[in-house]
């Protein structure tokens, strides 16, 4: 299994060498705009446009040119560029060097390519790499008239046979995420933030830094719940489908309202992909299951006779089980991943109604 991310670093080096990259970006610029020009028929051809790129452009090293040129045709992608593509460079592991110096106080980390080091800043961000030997790929760009690079980092982790009986699932709602153990995660802050955003008509006011923050902080503070507990699996509802199920378009609109909530307060992309790579980083498997449905299902008797007095209360008329709504989804997602292992499931005490076990806010 691999485990692939990036990091950020800025490049603080002194004129000569930032005039060295400056140029090399200057350069790509006009590569781009020239192999732009010559149209998406000659694209195809990678090695014709090398050749006649490496004529124009005899400054840019072979290796750099190539790199940036496959831009122009992504392997695996059917869409095209269809303007003009920002300059960058592109180095593989054969052409840039990661140093680690502990001894240097200026920086400790250290870039070296075309036989120039160039300091990175970032500390903070550079001592979360575990073995600078896995850095793969490095891309320098420049933003804001300054140089950055992104440091990509691929892990190679052995696969662990995984107990799907230590599996916890998560149900996914506006205001709250209720995980199957009775661990209740408010997103109150959030909810409210995006309707004071959409009540006042703040458009200049931009609430994506604050969505970002605070899920990063709940799903790190999920996958810390699990890593206490001891859990090895995470199991969640496949909604990929969610936004289309509230959209006009598709005349699936479900009113101004509920339209609103699904596709602007609940930002289940960013929260699904923040959560995945956290929990890949820990060694606990994540898995998405078919939602079908899970908050209509009681989860002691599988029947599907049942009253809502309340949108927060679930009653099986089968079996009198009165439980919290969202806590019976999140054990009907576990169930389903464990009954799927073939696994016997133990059934975790639920204790008086609601008594919010566990309960944290942001």
């Amino acid at each position: 299994m691999k485990l692939i991310k990036s990091y950020t670093a800025r490049i603080d080096a002194n004129a000569s060498k930032d005039g060295n990259i400056l140029f090399i970006l200057s350069k790509l610029n006009e590569v781009s705009e020239y192999v732009f020009n010559l149209g998406k028929d000659k694209w195809f051809n990678q090695k014709e446009i090398y050749h006649q790129c490496r004529k124009e452009f005899p400054e840019l090293h072979s290796k750099i040119l190539q790199q940036f040129l496959k831009l122009y045709c992504p392997i695996g992608k059917k869409k095209l560029p269809k303007n003009v593509i920002k300059s960058v460079i592109i180095l593989d592991n054969q052409t840039f060097d990661l140093k680690l110096d502990t001894e240097t106080k200026f920086t400790n980390y250290w870039l070296r390519f075309g036989r120039k080091n160039y300091p990175l800043r970032g500390k903070n961000i550079l001592s979360r790499i575990k073995d600078i030997s896995c850095v793969q790929e490095c891309r320098i760009y420049l933003r804001k008239k300054r140089v950055y690079c992104k440091l990509t980092y691929v892990e190679e982790k052995d696969k662990i046979v995984l107990n799907p009986g230590k599996s916890t699932g998560i149900d996914i709602n506006v205001k709250q995420l209720v995980s199957s153990d009775n661990k209740f995660y408010s997103t109150k802050k959030l909810f409210h933030r995006k309707q004071e955003h959409k009540k006042n008509r703040m458009k200049h006011r931009d609430t994506m830094n604050f969505t970002k923050d605070f899920v990063h902080k709940l799903t790190t503070l999920i996958v810390s719940d699990l890593i206490r507990n001891e859990q090895e699996v995470l199991v969640l509802e496949d909604l990929k489908n969610l936004r289309q199920s509230s959209s006009k378009k598709n005349r699936n609109s479900k009113g101004k309202v509920v339209n609103y909530l699904i596709n602007n307060c609940l930002p289940y992309g960013m929260f699904t992909s923040f959560l995945e790579y956290k929990c890949k980083d820990q060694g606990i498997k994540f898995v998405k299951i078919n939602p079908y449905n899970t908050s209509k299902e009681c989860n002691n008797c599988k029947s599907l006779d049942s009253s809502r007095p309340k949108q927060s209360d679930f009653i099986c008329n089968s079996c009198g089980q009165h439980i919290h709504a969202d806590l019976n989804a999140a054990r009907n997602i576990r169930l389903r991943y464990t009954s799927s292992n073939e696994l016997p499931v133990n059934p975790i005490p639920y204790p008086a109604y609601k008594k919010a076990i566990g309960s944290c806010s942001l």
